[in-house]
């Protein structure tokens, strides 16, 4: 248990191995590891001092920070135009009162601008690496987004592991973004990858490479991307005439159910959003064809925070192919809908591959409460609980911050009340649960 007696935060980590998930002691079924990071709450003075600084315009006038409490329209919509003069003159109006109630850092005497600025651009950082498979010498290929004083916007590269573990890694730029930028007249601000699964790739070479990625870029830093699809063989984007994955600046959120489909959710015109701005419905796009045909397979409703579907393949952990939906109800609470399927149905309608396949089951309503949320491990579907639970009336009742594991199959298709539960991780007086991360084997 490391602790810190300062009043910023105290932070716990809790690390065991099981025969499987990085997590906790109790958990022998399991065939993988799985880390538990535990955190307790933080001091808010620094947030009161910050925005008691913001609500203060650098003339001194009182400035509204917050919204109307009412459906009224957002008096700050026009903050979405982010390169606009009228928000940079929020931004540096913000940025001078902010200075003004904390002081500036690069006057302050203390020297600590100086230093934070030299280790964020000092090439002796850790470069924080993703595997994207093997290459054709049967190498792990190693990707990693490297910033510093010479490429401020970033370095998308890649590199073998046996290169990686040297001290002197030799890496090759796969996109530029300094480049592109300059190419494109667009400030670029790197916003992620979600590449396709190497599982549901027939030209993968038998799974052993990532071909293509869904690349988010924003403009200025902006919540809204532009989605562009990316070939990694070719290392260049794949043009829309080609049959690419483009979209426009918008809220999106996108991923490879199969690849030549996509499960996606955007700006598509009057309804299509909630009231806060984020994907309402989700349509299954398929490639070659207008993103207006595409059908909306799932939606909820305006008040939901957002919408969106995701494949969970476990099949590399002996499990199978699950599908999920959900909306985001609240911040902190979720409905979800999941379903067991076969790799063929997350193929185009059309495709030969789904002739003679029998249709998918139907989507089964996760019975969890709504401050829960779930996840898929092997066989098992992981259930992280924020409240209270009793699954099974008149039975064990699970505190609070559990985590705890079940038969995903008997869970969908028999329901809560016949199912046994195993627990992962149970809180302390000290000790709350924050999050875990899965290991291969």
């Amino acid at each position: 248990m490391a602790r810190s007696t300062s009043a910023a935060a105290v932070v716990v980590v809790t690390t065991a191995t099981i025969a499987g998930l990085l997590l906790i002691p109790t958990a022998r079924a399991f065939t993988s590891r799985l880390f538990i990071t535990s955190t307790s709450t933080f001091s808010r003075r620094s947030a009161r001092v910050l925005s008691s600084a913001s609500a203060t315009g650098a003339d001194g006038s009182a400035a509204a920070v917050s919204a109307a409490a009412d459906d009224s329209e957002d008096p700050y919509a026009w903050l979405e135009d982010v390169e606009s003069k009228e928000s940079l003159d929020f931004a540096k109006a913000a940025n001078e009162a902010c200075l003004n109630a904390l002081g500036d850092p690069k006057t302050s005497g203390t020297g600590t601008y100086d230093r934070v600025l030299e280790a964020l651009e000092s090439d002796d950082r850790i470069p924080h690496v993703k595997k994207y498979g093997r290459d054709d010498d049967g190498q792990d290929i190693m990707f990693n987004f490297w910033k510093d004083g010479n490429n401020p916007k970033g370095l998308w590269r890649r590199t073998t592991l046996s290169s990686y573990r040297t001290d002197d890694p030799k890496w090759k730029t796969v996109l530029d973004l300094d480049e592109l930028a300059r190419k494109d007249g667009i400030s670029w601000v790197w916003k992620g990858s979600s590449a396709l699964p190497r599982a549901r790739d027939p030209m993968s070479n038998n799974g052993q490479r990532v071909t293509r990625t869904l690349l988010s870029l924003s403009r200025g830093g902006a919540d809204a991307t532009y989605l562009k699809e990316f070939d990694l063989l070719t290392e260049d984007f794949v043009p829309p005439e080609e049959g690419g994955f483009t979209l426009p600046e918008a809220k999106t959120r996108a991923s490879y159910r199969s690849r030549d489909v996509l499960s996606i959710g955007s700006n598509f015109g009057p309804d299509s959003l909630t009231d806060s701005g984020y994907p309402r419905t989700v349509r299954e796009w398929v490639r070659g064809t207008k993103i207006e045909d595409a059908p909306v397979v799932f939606e909820g409703e305006k008040t939901d925070v957002s919408v969106g579907a995701y494949v969970s393949d476990q099949r590399f952990r002996n499990g199978s192919i699950y599908e999920v939906r959900y909306r985001s109800l609240t911040f902190y609470t979720s409905s979800y809908f999941a379903r067991k399927v076969q790799y063929e149905h997350l193929l185009a309608p059309d495709d030969p591959l789904r002739e003679g396949v029998e249709a998918p089951p139907e989507f089964v309503k996760v019975d969890i409460q709504d401050d829960a949320s779930i996840s898929f491990f092997s066989k098992w579907m992981i259930i992280s609980l924020r409240s209270v639970w009793e699954p099974v009336p008149g039975g064990k009742t699970y505190s609070s911050g559990t985590l705890l594991y079940v038969d995903s199959d008997s869970f969908l298709t028999q329901g809560k009340e016949s199912c046994q539960y195993h627990v992962l991780f149970e809180p302390s007086e000290r000790t709350t649960f924050q999050g875990y991360s899965c290991t291969k084997n």
